[in-house]
């Protein structure tokens, strides 16, 4: 990697972890999506980087807001999550590498649905959900935990319209990262995808993106968080028109 893609690769760790130290989720998704977008490096390399970075970054912001996460509520999820998140990777790393067109369009449509959700503002919901909601919502972000290292739409979907308060339901976020990307960076390492240059390309993102977040978190109750929103929209929207439709 010269000198030139080191930075655009230093910018992108910037974006997405801007975006998940404000909104708590997407700092996989957007990176790999970055990274495909723009031909950056591999998928299978990109999401065992975002692995590291984002257990990494989940852990940093937990070390203040552990004491707000719903432990029962965050096991619930990893109930689900686990067994998909082990057969998406396994299927990335069967039959992935042959796949870069198909990949390319499921992080695209990926990238749509999470520009959305972000969007949406349900009404929470008068009750905490069932056990079976969490567990169906692990279900479905573990296959693209597995895939990409990006588990969060599904999950942070229905987490936020949970009568919660936000730090509850930010928290809850982070430890399920955390505890996803932790077992997907073990399975990759027993995979053998942390090859040196992986490993050399996560040295440089982690200072970039402890420092990103060390900056942003202090500013968070300032952000307004519509504007965020639609900013956060618009970007997501523009990328994942142009992972869909550019040759």
């Amino acid at each position: 990697m010269d000198s030139w893609a080191l930075l655009y690769f230093s910018v992108m760790v910037v974006i997405a972890t801007a975006v998940q130290t404000i909104t708590g989720f997407a700092l996989g998704l957007i990176l790999v999506a970055l990274c495909t977008a723009f031909g950056v490096m591999s998928v299978i390399d990109c999401a065992a980087i975002v692995s590291l970075v984002s257990m990494m970054n989940a852990g940093l912001l937990l070390r203040r807001s552990y004491r707000d996460l719903n432990g029962h509520v965050v096991m619930a999820i990893m109930l689900g999550l686990i067994p998909t998140l082990l057969l998406g990777f396994y299927w990335l790393d069967q039959v992935g590498r042959d796949q870069v067109s198909l990949l390319r369009t499921i992080i695209g449509a990926m990238v749509l649905v999470a520009g959305m959700t972000l969007m949406l503002r349900p009404s929470p919901y008068s009750s905490l959900s069932a056990k079976p909601f969490f567990i169906g919502s692990g279900l479905i972000g573990g296959l693209f935990g597995g895939l990409f290292s990006a588990a969060g739409a599904p999950i942070a979907y229905l987490m936020y319209r949970q009568p919660l308060a936000i730090s509850v339901i930010r928290s809850s976020l982070l430890a399920v990262f955390f505890l996803s990307t932790f077992v997907r960076a073990v399975t990759g390492g027993f995979a053998g995808h942390y090859t040196s240059d992986v490993l050399i390309k996560t040295l440089i993102a982690a200072p970039v993106m402890l420092v990103t977040t060390m900056l942003i978190e202090p500013t968070l109750p300032a952000i307004p968080d519509q504007v965020v929103r639609r900013l956060v929209f618009l970007c997501l929207m523009a990328l994942g028109l142009y992972l869909l439709l550019a040759p």
